[in-house]
């Protein structure tokens, strides 16, 4: 198998780099819809802003300065990622039916075993990330979070 070519790479990156732009944009306008409820400090769409301004400064870098050394990933390496993207979608899909302590106890379970965590390490793990998760959210922060339907959890 002949290795990929710096041109490929490059072309690679600046791929990637658009993309992530192009979600950076995506998720900035589409948080200017979240509701922030009645006296409260930091809104939701906090959160997502924060993170869409690194995603597109690093973005933008990857367009303006390629990799030189990087190499395309291998098909075992495409197949994670794309194990990944399925797995945040289902976690955006599910958050809101389920609420956020179940979605985000799966998603990061799946998440763990995706990337060769034992099961049991992926159980302790994923599950102290919840809970931590929450408690940020719910009491540091004050952004609350999808209830468990039915238990007002």
């Amino acid at each position: 198998m002949s290795r990929p070519s710096s041109h490929a790479s490059a072309l690679g990156d600046r791929i990637a780099g658009a993309v992530l732009v192009l979600l950076a944009v995506a998720a900035w306008w589409h948080a200017r819809t979240f509701v922030t409820g009645f006296r409260q400090a930091v809104g939701p769409d906090v959160f997502p802003r924060l993170v869409c301004v690194p995603l597109g400064l690093l973005a933008l870098y990857l367009l303006v300065r390629p990799g030189i050394n990087a190499r395309w990933p291998g098909r075992a390496a495409l197949l994670r990622q794309a194990g990944l993207l399925v797995l945040l979608g289902g976690y955006a899909t599910f958050l809101e039916p389920w609420g956020f302590l179940p979605a985000t106890l799966v998603g990061s379970v799946l998440l763990m075993r995706l990337f060769d965590a034992a099961w049991r390490q992926a159980l302790a793990s994923g599950a102290s990330l919840t809970v931590i998760l929450y408690l940020l959210f719910e009491f540091a922060l004050g952004i609350p979070l999808p209830d468990i339907p039915g238990l007002g959890v």
